[in-house]
């Protein structure tokens, strides 16, 4: 249950909404500052702020709708009664996705990689912030764990049955560290590749997928409130769409690697390594769902493979920058 800040009248304000509006706050300030830096492009900048945080609260409460149909009375009252239920990030990926191609179909912005690349900064910072509401409710935690008991790792949880005190697995604020963590290389990454003459628009939002697709393909796995797919029950929705993500990028890289350097034999070997990797992964979140005591295992072993992944889609960003370049298009 959600804790009260305070009360006013005969209205209750939770600190759980006061830590995402905060959130959202946050990553407005930090994304006009990064894109009108950038661009200086003012209208496109404040035409797709309130277009993206109305497709973001509307997509994120219908994917939790889809998710947890049995909180909400119907699906017209989870649509129209924002007082009560919650939200999936993954809807406020794509409200602020589909508000930034709806600015590019105006024409208001003719550079989409470039506001997406500001985004994913930008998201990041939010967060890292949003993630935080999870201390005043129970929500995103993990399984119980008997060697440590204080923050960034556990956090207590008082059980709704029996009402003891179980330490669980602080997965919302691993979530934040990472968020912050990404936040700070992202900016850094965008800044430097940008200043040295190097930067390619749409480079940052697919290192962010990379690295923040791996992040979530492991943590959400720790959650014991992930959202499902309604199709099976036990596929984890943000897994799945953190793989593509992932998938996304490393595509894209290797697109590029050809492009600049055309068909090379070592190519075959780099995607199947990827490809080796990645169902190692998929093998690993098997494991440990049906051999929860080797957690710490699985979860090292999955986080290797989902490394490989990035550092091989890494190498090929890089091998195909470097070739473009010599060839004068980059």
């Amino acid at each position: 249950m959600d804790q009260i800040a305070f009360i006013s009248g005969g209205t209750f304000y939770y600190w759980n909404s006061i830590l995402l509006t905060a959130a959202a706050a946050v990553a407005i300030c930090f994304f006009l500052a990064c894109y009108l830096g950038k661009s200086g492009n003012a209208i496109a900048g404040f035409a797709v702020v309130p277009l993206a945080l109305v497709l973001s609260l509307g997509l994120a409460r219908f994917v939790h709708w889809y998710c947890r149909a049995d909180s909400y009375d119907s699906f017209l009252a989870a649509m129209t009664d924002y007082s009560s239920g919650g939200y999936a990030l993954l809807g406020v990926f794509a409200g602020c996705l589909l508000g930034a191609g709806i600015v590019r179909l105006l024409f208001l912005n003719r550079n989409l990689p470039q506001m997406l690349d500001c985004m994913a900064i930008a998201g990041c910072a939010g967060m890292a912030v949003g993630r935080l509401a999870s201390f005043f409710n129970s929500s995103d935690r993990g399984q119980i764990v008997q060697s440590i008991q204080s923050l960034p790792f556990v956090y207590p949880v008082t059980n709704a049955v029996s009402g003891a005190l179980e330490y669980r697995l602080a997965t919302f604020v691993i979530q934040a560290m990472v968020a912050g963590v990404l936040f700070v290389g992202l900016a850094v990454f965008d800044w430097r590749s940008h200043r040295q003459g190097r930067g390619r628009d749409g480079d940052t939002c697919l290192v962010f997928l990379l690295f923040y697709g791996a992040s979530q393909v492991v943590l959400d796995s720790t959650r014991y409130d992930s959202l499902f797919f309604r199709s099976n029950g036990f596929v984890s929705m943000v897994q799945v769409l953190a793989a593509v993500a992932m998938a996304f990028s490393a595509v894209m890289f290797s697109v590029r690697l050809v492009k600049g350097r055309g068909f090379r034999w070592w190519c075959v070997p780099l995607w199947l390594a990827q490809l080796a990797a990645v169902g190692g992964a998929g093998y690993m979140e098997y494991y440990v769902q049906r051999r929860g005591n080797e957690a710490v295992f699985a979860y090292s072993v999955m986080s290797g493979c989902l490394l490989v992944v990035i550092v091989l889609a890494l190498a090929a960003r890089y091998l195909g920058n470097r070739a473009l370049e010599k060839n004068g298009i980059l």
